[in-house]
């Protein structure tokens, strides 16, 4: 097993990250681009996650073992509600699925986008099953038919 070595700084940022909950750059007393240097280096080792607010951050539970915390016993959910690919999946998890110009009109997103997320996002990485059929005359349909208890642990879709 690889264990990282943290600087002195990289640890006081992840244990300040662990302590405040939501992480603000603005918080650090690191000035540019040793602020930048050092948040860059934990997101990219995966010990700090940015968050959708610019320049906030939130510690990961590979940052809380790496300075020593014990992780949630709670796996976080796969994805984030209220997002875009949350909407995606309410809609194909209904009984009468979606089409893709439904789910164009739902994000604002274009065709190859919807499809792209459909194998990609969808089935690839949070390994849902889905499942199309193209009644006569009408838009190919499609629907969520496996996966999605794992997804949100409980939580309804």
């Amino acid at each position: 097993m690889k264990t990282t070595k943290l600087t002195a700084t990289q640890e006081s940022v992840l244990k300040q990250a662990a302590e405040t909950g939501n992480l603000h750059a603005s918080m650090l007393a690191l000035k540019g681009g040793a602020r930048k240097k050092v948040l860059d280096s934990l997101t990219s080792k995966g010990f700090l996650i940015r968050m959708k607010e610019a320049d906030t951050f939130d510690i990961s539970p590979q940052g809380k073992a790496a300075i020593g915390l014990p992780a949630d016993d709670q796996p976080a959910p796969k994805i984030r509600l209220g997002t875009k690919l949350h909407k995606v999946i309410k809609l194909l998890a209904r009984p009468e699925g979606a089409a893709i110009h439904e789910i164009m009109k739902a994000t604002g997103w274009q065709q190859h986008t919807v499809r792209g997320t459909l194998a990609g996002a969808l089935k690839k990485r949070l390994g849902l099953t889905i499942e199309s059929e193209k009644p006569e005359g009408k838009d190919r349909i499609y629907r969520i038919t496996a996966g999605l208890d794992a997804l949100f642990q409980g939580e309804s879709a």
